[in-house]
């Protein structure tokens, strides 16, 4: 082992404090300890794609928003979405700034989203109503959805 300065506190000085191996004695303790083994339970990410531990694992294959799933074809449409949205932004506002568009865009995008999924509660509302109570209980369902969203009250 290297000469090392005394850990003694009148020893140390402001030439040898940063050459001082504080921690030798511990490390040493614990390179002699003898190894232990530890069995790791086969687990996937995703198919094909085995999972090790948690720390240190490249996760962004199973992420569609990387640039791997990307370049694999597995990517979704967020890109193309924000590139559409810019160019209706700069064809309606072409003064707006970066943070203007970017707000229009969250706001059309939350606007689009909601629409979508309350379509979605309202179709399947008319099919389960037709499926279990018939053609007309169907069609109440649909004009009684009509008259909610235009504000009318019978």
């Amino acid at each position: 082992m290297k000469n090392r300065p005394s850990i003694d506190p009148p020893h140390l000085t402001n030439t040898n404090l940063m050459r001082t191996d504080f921690a030798a004695a511990d490390r040493q303790k614990f390179l002699q300890l003898p190894p232990c083994r530890v069995r790791s339970k086969r687990t996937d990410l995703a198919p094909g794609l085995p999972a090790r531990g948690i720390w240190m694992t490249d996760v962004s294959a199973m992420d569609r928003r990387s640039v791997k799933a990307q370049l694999a074809g597995r990517a979704g449409w967020r890109v193309t979405w924000w590139a559409w949205n810019c160019r209706l932004h700069a064809l309606l506002r072409p003064q707006a700034s970066l943070e203007q568009t970017m707000y229009a865009f969250h706001q059309r995008h939350h606007t689009l989203t909601l629409g979508w999924l309350q379509y979605r509660q309202e179709y399947r509302a008319i099919v389960l109503a037709t499926r279990y109570h018939g053609p007309l209980a169907g069609l109440r369902c649909a004009l009684e959805q009509i008259q909610q969203s235009t504000g009318e009250t019978r």
